[in-house]
């Protein structure tokens, strides 16, 4: 690697510290190197806190004059919850920055990189320019395609079901792995399931076992069949229901009428409300009407030993899985993209 992609790397871990707690606003990381040695560093902790280069310059140890900041992302350019970075790293006389990928967001698009080039400072652009567009990909999609990422999360048996024949549900993940499909949840802004799902299995659809914040929570029920004893419709969190043609606000509660073209109302909602990815955890039918309509970007399966002899069949059996990886003693987590 050249000293470039090797602070640049340094860059991208430390705004993979910002996971779960960042959401809408990308994970970003910053360095700054002066004679080869890093002077400052800091990466974006929380949405609507200060940016990552914001608090690399707060932990400074000398001046930066002249130095070179690594940054992930465009530095951006304009006030919103916070000033405009690139005015920082003017106003610091930095001589030089490297940016990983340039910002998609309407906002900043390359408005970033020009103010710094008008003020003559030294810019290079696309180092690890694919490693940073990995980490941030739900922020480019929503941006570049205009809607959300979505990912297709289910658990089955060794044998191939993800339910008893009346779909009674059965616990297929091992301690680590219900860690691990919680920390997908804080990676995820939303959260989506199906009525039947929401009914058979009264889940609470949070992050408890992930530091993070819990993603929206989402519910598609065409014909308002939701149980409103569930714990969905009782707690104190906020859930949105989506259905054909009712509509009602109770509290934090929404019932939104999208008309016939369910999954279609669902991508143009959360492109007006900002939601940049939606974790899909629903039962076979919703997870293969996502995939049947060209929507899924990522598809994750646990598949424990036990086995159902018969059940619910489990979708996308027709597959092949491109990833493997061991869970625990009795799980394995698979992926395919």
């Amino acid at each position: 690697m050249t000293k470039d992609e090797i602070w640049m790397q340094r860059a991208l871990d430390l705004a993979l510290l910002g996971e779960g707690h960042v959401a809408p606003n990308p994970l970003v990381g910053c360095v700054i190197v002066r004679d080869n040695q890093v002077i400052g560093e800091g990466y974006h902790a929380h949405y609507g806190g200060a940016h990552a280069e914001v608090h690399a310059f707060q932990n400074l140890q000398q001046s930066a004059k002249g130095a070179t900041v690594y940054v992930s992302l465009e530095p951006c350019s304009h006030f919103g919850k916070t000033p405009p970075c690139a005015d920082l790293l003017i106003r610091e006389q930095v001589a030089r920055v490297v940016i990983c990928n340039s910002d998609p967001n309407p906002l900043v698009a390359g408005k970033g990189i020009q103010r710094l080039l008008q003020a003559g400072i030294t810019v290079e652009n696309g180092v690890l320019a694919p490693r940073g567009a990995q980490i941030n990909r739900h922020f480019f999609h929503f941006h570049e395609k205009g809607g959300p990422w979505i990912t297709l999360k289910y658990a089955e048996s060794a044998d191939g079901f993800i339910a008893r024949e009346n779909g009674e549900p059965v616990v297929f993940s091992n301690e680590v792995s219900q860690q691990l499909v919680h920390k997908m949840r804080t990676q995820h802004q939303a959260i989506l399931i199906g009525v039947n799902t929401a009914n058979a299995d009264n889940p609470k659809l949070d992050a408890r076992f992930w530091p993070g914040k819990s993603p929206v929570r989402m519910v598609i029920d065409p014909n308002n069949r939701m149980q409103r004893a569930l714990t969905l419709v009782t707690d104190n969190f906020p859930l949105l229901i989506f259905t054909r043609d009712y509509a009602m606000d109770n509290g934090n509660k929404q019932w939104i009428a999208l008309g016939d073209n369910m999954l279609e109302g669902i991508i143009q909602y959360c492109r007006t409300e900002g939601i940049q990815s939606i974790l899909v955890e629903g039962g076979t039918y919703t997870l293969e009407s996502f995939y049947a309509a060209g929507l899924a970007n990522d598809l994750v399966k646990i598949k424990s030993d036990v086995c159902l002899e018969k059940g619910i069949k489990s979708p996308f059996r027709a597959l092949s899985w491109q990833l493997m990886e061991q869970i625990g003693a009795d799980n394995q987590w698979l992926q395919v993209k």
